[in-house]
């Protein structure tokens, strides 16, 4: 992958579906055979350091005028994503996507320490505790917005699992940004 384009493909199958990559799109002809067409460009990246969630905005009144802002933990968050996400975006010189977008994003949180076992290692496992995942969610979509995609109204498709990391695994998020022929 180059820039950040995938190549074009075209192929014909006669059973089942072509793969590139994962990403699997074809459209059945009447002599049941496939014919694949992939023209689009994505951006991946891994962030490393625990996922933080959005949190709820906070107000505070100065001179009889009510101000939303965001929380400082908040704040922090989505400056750390833009940091990564921008200098990823910049040492590959790409340009914001355009078009609808698919979000694709896996968050790893640290396993607490008291979790921990000598004899058998803790593995991955769902994470079914705080912090929300639509939270989480919602700070990487902002964080994002204006240096992978223009506007967060792109994106049309979410994918998201929230995991915890096995005994002596980093937390990170993964993140994945497609772009989708239109339908």
């Amino acid at each position: 992958m180059r820039d950040g384009f995938r190549n074009i493909i075209v192929g014909d199958a006669t059973m089942g579906g072509m793969e590139d990559g994962g990403i699997t799109s074809f459209t059945r002809l009447k002599s049941q055979r496939i014919r694949k067409v992939i023209v689009g460009r994505d951006f991946s990246i891994t962030i490393p350091g625990e996922p933080i969630a959005q949190g709820r905005p906070k107000f505070s009144n100065r001179g009889g005028f009510v101000k939303a802002y965001d929380p400082k933990k908040s704040r922090e968050g989505k400056q750390s994503v833009k940091f990564f996400v921008a200098n990823k975006m910049r040492d590959e010189g790409a340009d914001p996507l355009d078009g609808p977008i698919h979000m694709q994003v896996q968050f790893g949180i640290k396993l607490p320490t008291s979790q921990y076992r000598k004899r058998t290692p803790v593995p991955r496992k769902w994470r079914i505790k705080k912090p929300d995942l639509d939270n989480l969610v919602k700070l990487v979509k902002d964080a994002c917005s204006g240096i992978v995609y223009l506007d967060d109204n792109q994106v049309v498709k979410v994918s998201a699992e929230k995991i915890e990391c096995a005994q002596g695994e980093s937390p990170f998020t993964k993140l994945r940004f497609s772009q989708l022929e239109e339908l």
